[in-house]
């Protein structure tokens, strides 16, 4: 086989290689229609995906997600949002899946706080923790919750690209668009006990953002 072989033989290798990369990539950039349940006192998935974890949370303690290995501080400052007893799910995206969030609970969108890359409000979080990733927390209060719900947009530290969709003190519907994160990355959902609260998905459980029943109350 001659050098120009070779070379052609190349680029053609390389030419596929990105048309694949490129072909995965608008994948999850898709946006398809959802049609969130009819039954009321549900919260859905906020995110395509598969359940990462699922951990029970007491009032007033730090919370913290789990990526890579990494903990990472879903709340810069405790003061800013109140944290009850509940429970927090994350799902983790593969790159394959739809990179769009949805709204979980109708209400209404009571805070939102976005931390760039290294950014810290509340130097007592800083010890054991890991905050390289960029992320967005979305604070949203139901009428019928005792607490707000809160989702928080996590990317990949080599992708540092989250898009959301919503603003402050808007009312919201279960099932709107929330937001998109660029590529494989993670959302995390903090869902407060109502004391009748009981949980529809289990570790390893795929979900879809918007459809996916994982609590009812």
């Amino acid at each position: 086989m001659d050098l120009l072989t070779i070379l052609v033989a190349g680029v053609g290798l390389l030419v596929a290689a990105l048309a694949a990369a490129w072909a995965a990539f608008s994948y999850t950039l898709r946006d398809p229609e959802r049609t969130p349940p009819s039954e009321s006192r549900v919260i859905v998935a906020p995110a395509d995906g598969r359940v990462k974890y699922i951990k029970r949370i007491e009032e007033g303690t730090i919370v913290y997600s789990e990526k890579s290995g990494r903990r990472i501080p879903i709340l810069e400052s405790t003061k800013s949002v109140a944290v009850d007893d509940g429970y927090l799910i994350g799902i983790w995206m593969s790159f394959l899946v739809v990179h769009v969030q949805r709204v979980p609970v109708s209400g209404i969108v009571e805070k939102q706080e976005y931390h760039a890359t290294g950014k810290f409000l509340d130097p007592h979080l800083q010890q054991g923790a890991d905050y390289e990733n960029e992320r967005n927390v979305v604070v949203i209060r139901a009428r019928d919750l005792p607490a707000p719900v809160i989702v928080v947009q996590i990317a990949s530290i080599m992708v540092r690209r989250i898009v959301s969709y919503l603003k402050e003190h808007t009312q919201v519907q279960i099932g709107d668009r929330l937001g998109i994160i660029r590529m494989g990355s993670q959302v995390d959902i903090v869902i407060p006990d109502t004391g009748d609260m009981r949980l529809t998905v289990a570790l390893g459980d795929r979900v879809t953002a918007g459809e996916t029943i994982i609590a009812r109350y």
